[in-house]
């Protein structure tokens, strides 16, 4: 915001209204404020805020690397300054407390709204607002960062439910998969492996999971032995009692039968 008033008589004003009160008797001047003509009440207001920008950058602070830039953080806070100026009446009490709750809020709300890369649900970010506080109370109180076990009972809340918020807390700024593994390192993205052969049944699966819909039981069981575990014709006679050729039969006409339903609905 600017400070300098438009003119020479808004300035004298202005300078009035400061030396009728203390230096830091910003409720006066707030009351100035809500009292005067447009260009009296932005000077005024700029006078507040500079005597409290300093405020604002350090409750910005106590957020920063959570994902957010810090300087993203700063300007939501002197919005919130602003703020809070425009919604204080002296019968709220000191103005430093009724502005530092609502700059906080405003952060706070400032990450529910932008700061998540993947939403956990509301609960979790509440519970992950309390952890944090909670966290520093037992750092200051026993000297050493506590555990999930220690969270929980200070919170009085489930160890389970802590361990799932302190578990997305990666999900405020999660890790690039373009990010290098280490200094001229190769990108982690390159670094994880999976098995692609693990998903290679699921085309077929897909095809031919509704085929087996209408089989009987040990139809079914029959396909899942021979397919699934990939036993040979006679180690699924030996389980059922019967012949390898009856086996051998069988797994041929239950073949048959898919193939012709899936071609009378590829037809379809």
């Amino acid at each position: 915001m600017n400070i300098a008033p438009a003119t020479s008589s808004i300035s004298t004003n202005v300078s009035s209204a400061l030396s009728s009160t203390e230096s830091d008797d910003t409720s006066a001047l707030i009351e100035a404020a809500a009292k005067a003509g447009p260009a009296e009440r932005a000077a005024l207001e700029d006078e507040v805020v500079r005597r409290h920008l300093g405020l604002a950058r350090h409750l910005a602070g106590r957020y920063a690397g959570r994902g957010i830039d810090r300087e993203d953080l700063v300007q939501v806070a002197n919005f919130a300054l602003v703020k809070s100026i425009r919604g204080f009446h002296h019968d709220r009490g000191e103005f430093v407390p009724f502005a530092t709750v609502t700059i906080l809020g405003e952060i706070k709300k400032y990450f529910r709204d932008h700061g998540w890369g993947v939403r956990p649900p509301r609960r979790i970010q509440q519970l992950q607002a309390d952890i944090s506080a909670a966290s520093e109370r037992i750092f200051h109180a026993e000297g050493h960062a506590p555990d999930a076990a220690e969270i929980a009972k200070e919170l009085g809340a489930d160890r389970a439910d802590v361990d799932e918020a302190m578990a997305a807390r990666g999900c405020f700024s999660p890790t690039s998969l373009d990010q290098p593994v280490r200094d001229g390192g190769q990108p982690l993205g390159e670094t994880i492996r999976w098995d692609e052969s693990a998903y290679s049944f699921i085309d077929d699966w897909v095809t031919v999971g509704p085929l087996c819909e209408g089989l009987e039981d040990d139809e079914r069981e029959l396909l899942r032995l021979r397919f699934v575990e990939d036993r040979t014709q006679q180690e699924i006679a030996d389980l059922v009692g019967v012949s390898q050729m009856q086996v051998s039969r069988r797994l041929a006409k239950l073949l048959e039968q898919l193939r012709t339903k899936a071609a009378v609905e590829d037809v379809a």
